[in-house]
């Protein structure tokens, strides 16, 4: 649940953002001062969580932003400078929002993260220019060019950029991808409306917040999900055991050999099968949540079941993974993790390892009396699964 809303909730900033655009004819003096105030705000908070997080991406875009809108809002009584300048800010946001999203994130003060700011900077620069270049030319001739340049190229521009973005999210997920998305739906908004500066004062309001959604969003995932298998982390863990009810089991799954492999085949390989294992639990789990509690190990939780019923899908777990086989990496192989989890495969072309996994399981009952004491149940069941030469399940 909290996934989806979390996709969905940039447009419905977006929303909320066009009624109130809708509703500012009706504000009295005291709201439209606070509307040109809040964009200041909220790009002082979504600048301040960028160097926090040291996200170079979403830090320059919103300098960006906010100076635009400094442009736009020092000039919205001049016609020809407001028109030249919203012709160039009409290239900048999505070329921008497309290169930003492309580029690896490696941090502000980073060389990488100075490159970022001559790019930006230089189009600040570019801006400043534009505005005291332009002021002469005459509202008549400014507004006769810029119709042609923001009616074809400029919304064909935003089109495919949004375009590319959200075919980007499609295929492999992205999350940014879907952010700058929403931020060119409000950066359009604010440039077709660029006289009106209640509405372009409203609509980036809602481009800051929907960089603060996507920072929060940023650092939930690095505090409670694993970043190698996208599963919950030990620390999301720890906080669902705080929730838990009076019926529930806990299972730890141990992959086998797991240093054989990495010594064996390497580090990488070792990394794709614990991707592997957890796409496959992922799948394979249901409504129960996946776990990396460390290393090898994960740990499923299941509420509300049966123990046997428990067992009967842990052991179909098990034998998921035993008839899959895992294909070694070669230079054909893509590195993205795909979408569907392993088919068994029989190309003899290829090399293949056999993946098998231990399983311990315990349930809470009048001796295991908290989820500490049934995970400390389940890992002793499991140590008994090792020693009774693995690729099995024991119940504690």
């Amino acid at each position: 649940m909290r996934k989806i809303f979390s996709k969905i909730a940039p447009f419905i900033v977006l929303l909320t953002a066009w009624f109130i655009a809708m509703k500012s004819e009706g504000m009295g003096i005291a709201m439209r001062s606070l509307l040109d105030v809040l964009p200041y705000v909220f790009a002082l908070l979504s600048i301040v969580l960028s160097i926090w997080f040291q996200n170079s991406n979403y830090f320059f875009y919103s300098c960006f932003i906010l100076v635009a809108y400094m442009f736009m809002s020092a000039t919205s009584d001049k016609s020809p400078v407001i028109i030249e300048i919203t012709k160039n800010l009409s290239v900048f946001l999505p070329v921008n929002a497309l290169w930003l999203n492309f580029s690896q994130e490696r941090g502000i003060t980073s060389s990488y993260g100075r490159n970022k700011a001559i790019v930006i900077s230089a189009q600040m620069i570019w801006l400043l220019i534009i505005a005291i270049g332009k002021s002469k030319i005459s509202a008549s001739e400014a507004a006769d060019q810029a119709v042609i340049n923001l009616k074809v190229p400029a919304i064909a521009l935003f089109i495919l950029c949004i375009f590319v973005l959200f075919m980007d999210y499609l295929l492999r997920s992205r999350y940014s991808s879907l952010i700058y998305v929403a931020i060119l739906c409000t950066s359009f908004i604010t440039l077709h409306f660029a006289h009106r500066p209640v509405i372009v004062a409203v609509f980036t309001t809602a481009s800051f917040v929907i960089i603060l959604m996507a920072l929060l969003e940023i650092s939930y995932s690095l505090a409670f999900y694993d970043s190698l298998t996208g599963v919950l982390s030990r620390r999301a863990l720890e906080q669902e055991l705080l929730k838990l009810g009076n019926r529930y089991c806990i299972a730890i799954i141990d992959i086998d050999h797991f240093k054989h492999i990495n010594d064996n085949f390497g580090h990488d390989v070792g990394d794709e099968v614990l991707k592997m294992i957890a796409a496959v639990l992922c799948q394979e789990a249901g409504k129960s949540k996946v776990f990396r509690y460390g290393g090898e190990e994960f740990v499923v939780l299941f509420t509300g079941m049966s123990y046997n019923n428990v067992v009967n899908e842990l052991d179909k777990i098990r034998r998921t993974i035993a008839q899959r086989s895992f294909i070694l990496r070669d230079k054909n192989r893509p590195r993205e993790k795909p979408k569907t989890v392993f088919r068994n495969v029989s190309n003899s072309d290829k090399s293949s390892i056999n993946i098998t996994v231990s399983i311990g399981v315990a349930q809470k009952n009048s001796q295991l009396k908290t989820p500490y004491d049934v995970i400390k149940k389940a890992d002793e069941a499991l140590y008994k699964s090792k020693n009774s030469g693995r690729n099995c399940i024991t119940k504690a």
